[in-house]
């Protein structure tokens, strides 16, 4: 395999083969981050005991006790909604690794060399297609 600008070149088959982001290192991202809110939520329980004194759990937002949001794990854990503390858990795993992919490559781009297209915008050509008149004059 020979590298040409960012991809491998085989020498039998000059067959090109670009690289791309690897799906095992996205999943092992969105793995670790639902796994660390997982473990933020039972942490939260651990380190607030009196989330546990809370006896109902309501889903009617209320605006007022917004800076209580930052427990909402601990309360999951706590009234034994672990089905609703997963599917939370992997949604914002899934999200914290789309953004850290994202950032993971821009940063990547950002360090390396500006590419520079070697075709010129318009290839310039002394042929001319025919045009409509001269087929038809032709027949």
């Amino acid at each position: 395999m020979r590298e040409v600008g960012g991809c491998r070149r085989a020498r039998s088959g000059g067959v090109l083969d670009f690289e791309v982001d690897s799906a095992r290192k996205f999943l092992g991202l969105w793995l670790l981050s639902t796994l660390v809110v997982l473990a933020y939520a039972a942490i939260d329980l651990w380190l607030n005991p009196a989330l546990s004194l809370e006896t109902e759990l309501s889903m009617r937002p209320d605006w007022t006790q917004l800076p209580d949001l930052l427990h909402w794990g601990g309360r999951l854990l706590n009234h034994g909604a672990l089905s609703l503390l997963v599917g939370n858990a992997l949604v914002i795993g899934g999200l914290v690794a789309l953004a850290g992919r994202t950032a993971a490559r821009a940063w990547g781009r950002r360090r390396q060399a500006p590419r520079v297209s070697v075709v010129p915008a318009e290839v310039p050509s002394s042929w001319h297609p025919p045009s409509s008149r001269s087929v038809a004059r032709s027949e």
